[in-house]
């Protein structure tokens, strides 16, 4: 076999771990912020913005219809709790007792809007083509107003008993009398009046479509904005005892949707992505959109029919991408502030209790508690709905109502805490096979009130029956050894239980972790000497995601040799004494991110032992003086060891073998086989000859220092023995002396040379 090179380089195929943290020393994984607890599952349990978890509000299911979506709610003196619902319209009543009944259904498949009059009667606003309905409390039902509009989205009683709907798809607000005589109260430029509500001063509030904007308009029928919101729909309006205006934005990405929709059932629960909430202090908005935008609202709507079609019964839903949400706060003063905002959630229900601000999120069916105060605004999540999205939301007294779509239900929140309550974490990679350590956690536990977690572990990135069983209960928070089996993929829970009123407070998780040790792994080997190149692959491929051997050292066998040539002028690398040394270099890395050590070993072809040529090597690289080993074929083995971030017991090695490469310190010799000469011309035959390393290169002269290539006699220069014929013509009448120079693959060279005479 021929070895026509200066440089080998082994590559090492295999994949490059991304980043991960830890090495192999203990790592700790730890929990205790609002948005990292917000990542895991809540049943019973709410979490503070301050990342502290405790029992929720005692929540229960108090009322299902039997249909797919709740569109509205409203609420009457005497306890009882009306629910609008779509599809089929109709409209169920509970009673003080929570028992319910169908008390109206519409012609129309959509109830939207429901308010009580002062009359103690039911108005019921229907969609699409809609009217208002007067029901009453006996479920007798009469066309109180026809507004002729497409979308009744909203209506609201002023002090006087008149009825106002907010309308669409010309943005109308139409103003109707006790006797049901109605007129366009104000008439906007924009195409969807959302919502309604009446401030302390009895002026009416309207959020609309596609501005984004939130109106007052006085008794007089003066309108002002006071606000325009980043998106496009005003969803939900909401006023304190204060004065204060509270508006939920929201935007979507659909261009052929009509706001205000709420998702269907047929194609089973809601599924969202991660809430990403972002507390925001400071003053109102950036620039509003242009007026000309009409984004959806949100990403499941109604679709809007072509010109002259009916959205009648069975109206189409849309399922899309999560939408985006705010929450404004517009103070007595019309200053205005953003108090939360997501790019992926959207508010659908808002209303307030006290000074407090309640609001639902479609995003897992959230419901936050928000407390705005001039020190920093306080935010709860109070609880989740998780298979339904919470649409609309009520406060009666101490107990708050969240109707619920996908799956129409009626919940009831109350005032006190749950008696008992679970939260799971979410699933912890660790990216290796880890041994637990100890699991400890800050908490602080009423007396009669009880903590305790537990853990599971498994090789799947999400939970299923390949885990292990729950190991538990811990219940000393300064540290209990985890029993769950050693794997890649770890969870905790806690589970609370309350009593008196009182529950448990954990607000930080802390779990160790030790990751399984992994060999190091060595990627590229190269050796340098001179200046052409040979590139060796042929080791086995690891980029398919295959896991490395573990074992303690891993040979790779001797690779396939393919070279490559690459020719520079010889007049660069006449060397002589002053040869490179040869230079040894790599690549390595480790999983654990350990720190690595290196042991160089050599063998020639003749010896069947490697021998230790440098340990502990910290760099990668060696150099070696050509002139310190005999003439022959050699190959290097580099060892990476990781014992530097591990104990005896528990390092890893692994090793790279070079492929073979030549030391040859002598010169090539130069014979002159024969010299001619007839006339003016002649000619003349050298042979070259290489002890070790073949020949790469070969010049000649024929007076002073100009060199010029020459090629063998049989075209290429690339054998330990080499012949030459130079012919010379036109010679003038003396002496001429020719020289040969011969370069080998070592970076030696020789020089013969032949002296003729032309009479």
């Amino acid at each position: 076999m021929r070895y026509c090179k200066q440089i080998l380089i082994l590559l090492f195929g295999t994949a490059l771990l991304a980043p991960f943290a830890g090495a192999t020393q203990t790592a700790f994984w730890e929990m205790g912020t609002f948005h990292a607890f917000l990542q895991g599952q809540l049943e019973g349990v709410s979490v503070s913005m301050s990342g502290q978890l405790k029992l929720a509000p005692e929540m229960r299911p108090v009322f299902n219809p039997g249909e797919t979506v709740a569109l509205s709610v409203a609420a009457d003196h005497r306890g009882n709790l009306y629910i609008g619902t779509g599809h089929e319209g109709k409209v169920f009543v509970l009673d003080s007792q929570m028992q319910g009944r169908l008390l109206f259904q519409a012609p129309e498949p959509e109830i939207l809007a429901l308010a009580v009059g002062p009359d103690h009667d039911l108005y019921v606003g229907s969609s699409p083509e809609g009217k208002i309905y007067r029901v009453t409390p006996d479920g007798k039902s009469s066309v109180f107003y026809n507004p002729k509009v497409k979308y009744i989205w909203s209506l609201a009683f002023d002090s006087q008993g008149r009825l106002y709907a907010g309308t669409g798809d010309r943005g109308q607000i139409m103003r109707i009398d006790p006797d049901g005589r109605g007129e366009v109260f104000f008439a906007s430029d924009q195409t969807h009046i959302m919502c309604l509500v009446f401030d302390n001063n009895g002026n009416l509030l309207a959020g609309s479509e596609p501005g984004g904007l939130v109106y007052r308009i006085t008794p007089d029928e003066k309108a002002f904005v006071l606000y325009q919101a980043n998106l496009p729909e005003i969803h939900a309006l909401a006023t304190d005892s204060e004065g204060h205006i509270y508006a939920a934005a929201l935007g979507g990405v659909s261009p052929m949707s009509v706001p205000g929709g709420y998702p269907a059932g047929a194609s089973g629960p809601v599924v969202a992505g991660t809430t990403t909430v972002t507390v925001v202090a400071g003053s109102a908005a950036a620039d509003p959109p242009p007026q000309t935008q009409r984004s959806p609202s949100r990403g499941r709507r109604y679709e809007t029919p072509a010109p002259g079609e009916s959205a009648g019964i069975g109206s189409p839903y849309h399922q899309m991408a999560p939408g985006r949400g705010e929450l404004i706060e517009i103070l007595p003063n019309y200053s205005a502030q953003t108090l939360w905002a997501s790019d992926q959630a959207s508010i659908f229900g808002l209303a307030t209790r006290g000074n407090h601000v309640l609001f639902s999120t479609d995003s897992d069916g959230y419901v936050f508690d928000l407390l705005p105060s001039p020190s920093g605004t306080e935010l709860t999540l109070l609880t989740e709905t998780r298979e339904s999205l919470p649409t609309r939301i009520l406060t009666a007294g101490h107990n708050l109502f969240i109707a619920t779509s996908n799956i129409a239900k009626v919940i009831q929140v109350g005032a006190n805490s749950g008696g008992d309550g679970t939260y799971e974490s979410p699933v912890k990679d660790t990216h290796f096979v880890s041994h637990w350590g100890q699991i400890s956690w800050n908490a602080s536990v009423p007396a009669q009130c009880s903590l305790a977690l537990y853990t599971r572990s498994g090789n799947s990135s999400r939970p299923d029956n390949t885990w292990s069983d729950w190991s538990g209960p811990y219940e000393n928070p300064d540290g209990t050894t985890i029993q769950s089996t050693p794997a890649r993929y770890i969870q905790w829970k806690a589970v609370f239980h309350g009593a008196g009123g009182g529950s448990p407070a954990l607000r930080e998780v802390t779990l160790a972790y030790l990751n399984q040790n992994l060999p190091p792994e060595i990627h590229l080997l190269t050796i340098v000497d001179g200046t052409e190149k040979v590139s060796v692959s042929g080791a086995p491929d690891m980029s398919s995601g295959m896991a490395p051997a573990m074992e303690a050292m891993s040979s790779v066998p001797a690779p396939t040799v393919s070279t490559v040539y690459e020719t520079t002028p010889g007049s660069g690398d006449f060397y002589g004494e002053n040869k490179p040394p040869i230079t040894i270099e790599w690549q390595a890395s480790d999983p654990n991110h350990d720190h690595l050590t290196y042991y160089l070993y050599l063998k020639s072809s003749d010896e069947d032992e490697w021998h230790l040529l440098q340990g502990k090597v910290k760099e990668e690289n060696f150099s070696l003086q050509p002139d310190s080993l005999a003439n022959g074929e050699y190959q290097v083995r580099v060892v990476a060891s990781d014992e530097a971030s591990n104990s005896p017991s528990q390092a890893l090695k692994s090793d790279l073998i070079s492929a073979p490469f030549w030391i040859d310190n002598t010169p090539p010799e130069i014979q002159l086989l024969s010299q001619q000469v007839h006339g003016q011309d002649a000619v003349i035959r050298f042979k070259a000859r290489s002890q070790a390393a073949p020949l790469k290169q070969a010049e000649i002269s024929d007076g002073g220092n100009n060199w010029h290539d020459i090629l063998s006699d049989d075209g290429i220069v690339d054998a330990q023995e080499e012949t030459f014929t130079v012919t010379l013509h036109q010679l003038s009448a003396g002496e001429h002396v020719v020289s040969l120079r011969a370069f080998d693959t070592a970076g030696n060279v020789g020089v013969g040379k032949a002296v003729i005479h032309v009479q």
